[in-house]
């Protein structure tokens, strides 16, 4: 009774905070329990400056632990989806980072997937720096059905169905504002006449601003894959990209590290520039199986700048058209797999201290302690040599889950009574510890 009072108590509270704020209309839900906010925004052009104002006043209130600021899902889904109505799939390809190939390879993936028999368009989401029209040499205009001014029919290039900003404008540079750009990549992913397609290739600007935001609100996005390079840097931000995807209830299905390493020519070594990257720490972090590296090669960029993509340029049995084979076809399967995966249930029982995880209708039973010092998160295992930073003694032995939560498809998340709140915990490791 005493802690209903009080959850009551805290939710008035962060309920009067928005209020001074000025912010009523802009929150949909505040949930309190324990110490932890959760607060669900609506996306709107102010959503970053709201945000931020939130955050910033709830710095003040003491008994606060954690604070998680969500956006809240969007009616648009249920709109009319014009011209989208009859795509089976959108994969979202994402960077989070300018400058590491996503474009490239988010034109190569569709080409691979669409060899292997499927029908497949591309969309260039990027207004303010198309890179399409460079990376598919194609030279004829835009057209529009005679009965039908709004509608705008793609480019069709080696049977993909292609459209970009890039196309409209000729490549002329864009100056908008935030809203305006997303206004307008919707209206040009809405008019374009896309028929039937068994996949839609959305290739994301860089970031994750309010354009990503808006276009994960909108489409139903079935999958993403986040393309990075093994720059520490760059595993910071796919961090970001993935808890993205995961508040906007996208599963994140695969992780490509473009210029992971390079060939010499003369010695025949393999020579990593860059260090070994990140992609075991994402295996574990998050329990995303599928993590792909792409050399450095000069064919790589040479083709793409003539507008030939490789996957349709190079031999068949050449080793990047081989690994593009590969990563479409686990995209094709992945994302399957993600419309008819059951994730399984779990929650923690005071009465005998045990977290219950239930899988395929046979309930097991993990001690908390057991989980707790299982964390596999940055915090708790060193990235490179696998050891763990922490002394199991340092642990309580009653430690137990404060709030627990499902991240995507693949991961659930936990916020401890210790005060640790990394860890995340794939499925997959938690069959392993039951």
């Amino acid at each position: 009774m005493f802690r209903k009072f009080l959850r009551m108590f805290s939710t008035e509270e962060i309920s009067q905070m928005i209020q001074r704020l000025n912010l009523t209309s802009a929150v949909n839900k505040v949930q309190v329990f324990e110490g932890n906010v959760e607060i669900q925004m609506k996306l709107d052009q102010n959503y970053r400056q709201n945000r931020a104002m939130v955050l910033n006043s709830i710095k003040n209130i003491p008994w606060v632990k954690d604070c998680k600021i969500s956006v809240a899902p969007s009616e648009q889904k249920a709109k009319d989806m014009g011209h989208l109505k009859g795509v089976k799939n959108i994969v979202a390809v994402a960077s989070c980072k300018g400058g590491v190939g996503k474009s490239t390879v988010a034109v190569n993936l569709a080409f691979s997937i669409a060899k292997l028999g499927y029908k497949v368009g591309i969309f260039d989401a990027d207004i303010y720096g198309p890179s399409l029209p460079t990376l598919i040499n194609f030279k004829s205009h835009l057209e529009s059905p005679v009965d039908d001014p709004k509608t705008i029919l793609p480019i069709v290039y080696a049977g993909v169905k292609c459209m970009s900003y890039g196309f409209v404008s000729n490549n002329k540079k864009a100056v908008f504002r935030g809203p305006i750009v997303s206004s307008l990549t919707q209206q040009l992913l809405y008019n374009t006449l896309w028929e039937d397609l068994d996949y839609l290739i959305l290739d994301t600007p860089p970031g994750t601003g309010d354009i990503q935001i808006t276009l994960c609100q909108e489409l139903p996005i079935s999958s993403a894959v986040i393309v990075t390079t093994p720059q520490k840097l760059s595993f910071v931000d796919v961090l970001k990209g993935i808890e993205m995807f995961d508040d906007l209830k996208v599963p994140t299905i695969a992780v490509v590290e473009n210029m992971s390493y390079y060939i010499c020519g003369n010695c025949k070594e393999l020579h990593r520039p860059f260090g070994l990257g990140y992609k075991s720490m994402l295996m574990k972090q998050f329990g995303i199986q599928n993590s792909y590296e792409i050399p450095m090669h000069s064919d790589w960029s040479k083709y793409s700048d003539m507008g030939s993509p490789v996957i349709l340029t190079l031999p068949e049995q050449s080793d990047i058209v081989q690994q593009f084979r590969i990563i479409a076809e686990d995209v094709i399967s992945e994302t399957k797999r993600c419309k008819n995966t059951q994730r399984p249930v779990i929650n923690y029982d005071p009465k005998d201290t045990m977290v219950n995880v239930t899988f395929h209708d046979k309930t097991v039973k993990i001690s908390p302690y057991k989980l707790r010092t299982s964390c596999n998160c940055a915090g708790c295992i060193d990235e490179f040599s696998g050891q763990k930073l922490f002394r199991p003694e340092q642990i309580p032995q009653d430690v137990y889950p404060v709030k627990m939560e499902y991240k995507g498809n693949y991961a659930v998340a936990v916020v401890w009574s210790d005060g640790h709140r990394s860890s995340l915990y794939p499925f997959s490791q938690l069959e392993t510890l039951a």
